[in-house]
């Protein structure tokens, strides 16, 4: 009959060690809604960014550096800078918008495999600068990093 009794208790301790193990803690989820406010009040909807990500089974694509161009929420170009050469529009897929990186950043919390999620922001915009992504023990190449810089209005 005790266990009974017992049965809210655990369910809240569950559901407290369900959120601390959680890849972004409470301040940081509160920090993403700060940047991510910054970012839907800024003056301008087309930009271009410059994107890498580094890992070890990632395309070569996305390991190199490449400006990226949003126009009406969707990625129009594409741009090696190492060559200035365009990319192919069947590339343009591999790349987001910076809505589409708060919405990765968001969704990594309900990932199994993840393990932490560390992102920095910008301070004026609040797009996300750098995201680190580490997985749990024992999955292995699933770790990687992400940079953006060189966020700027296009006409």
């Amino acid at each position: 009959m005790h266990w009974r009794a017992a049965l809210p208790f655990l369910a809240l301790l569950s559901s407290l060690v369900g959120a601390c193990t959680s890849p972004l803690s409470p301040s940081e989820v509160l920090e993403l809604n700060r940047a991510e406010a910054r970012w839907a009040a800024r003056p301008f909807s087309a930009y271009s960014y410059e994107i890498a990500t580094a890992c070890g089974e990632c395309p070569a694509l996305m390991q190199q550096l490449v400006r990226v161009s949003v126009e009406d929420d969707h990625v129009v170009g594409g741009v090696l800078v190492a060559s200035d050469s365009a990319l192919p529009p069947s590339a343009l897929t591999s790349f987001t918008t910076v809505d589409g990186l708060f919405a990765r950043i968001r969704g990594y919390q309900h990932q199994d495999w993840v393990r932490d999620v560390i992102v920095t922001f910008d301070p004026q915009l609040g797009y996300p600068r750098s995201i680190d992504v580490f997985a749990r023990t024992g999955i292995m190449d699933a770790d990687y990093g992400q940079f953006t810089q060189n966020l700027r209005p296009t006409p």
